[in-house]
């Protein structure tokens, strides 16, 4: 009988363990995202972004080194406050998300956006309402000032 609760349990919490999931979401990123190599391990990479995201005065929404990823909160880019949107001038926030993938000796891909509301409808579900920021806009300047800062920290 004991023999039986401990197979019937282990086979829970394996259960339990395999639905639980990650942080790093089932989305891909967008397809005009940035892509670049870095000459570090997914987790090194990460926790290198978390540095210089928070230098940036952005804070963390979700990250996962073991996972190989990275979101912050939304930024607004004009007052550099986190954690709000605006509707008045969605333009100015921006969403930062980082990738970063495995490579062959020792690298990584990190795949990079910064994402706009489009719209704040609530119909529309949260993914679809982003958009990756133009070149030249804020919100690219700043994720290529991150990415650069890793770049410089492990090299291409």
């Amino acid at each position: 009988m004991q023999r039986i609760t401990f197979f019937a349990l282990a086979g829970a919490l394996i259960g339990a363990a395999a639905c639980a999931g990650g942080i790093r979401p089932s989305y891909s990123p967008l397809v005009n995202a940035r892509v670049d190599t870095v000459n570090a391990e997914p987790a090194a990479v990460i926790q290198e972004l978390a540095s210089r995201v928070l230098a940036e005065h952005l804070r963390i929404q979700w990250t996962s080194p073991e996972e190989g990823f990275l979101e912050t909160q939304w930024y607004n880019l004009v007052t550099r406050e986190s954690g709000k949107t605006s509707r008045d001038n969605p333009d100015r926030v921006v969403l930062l998300r980082f990738w970063a993938d495995p490579l062959a000796s020792g690298r990584s891909v990190v795949t990079s956006e910064s994402v706009l509301q489009r719209t704040t409808d609530p119909s529309v579900m949260p993914r679809s309402r982003e958009m990756m920021v133009p070149q030249g806009h804020g919100g690219w300047r700043l994720l290529v000032r991150v990415m650069d800062a890793v770049h410089e920290r492990f090299g291409r």
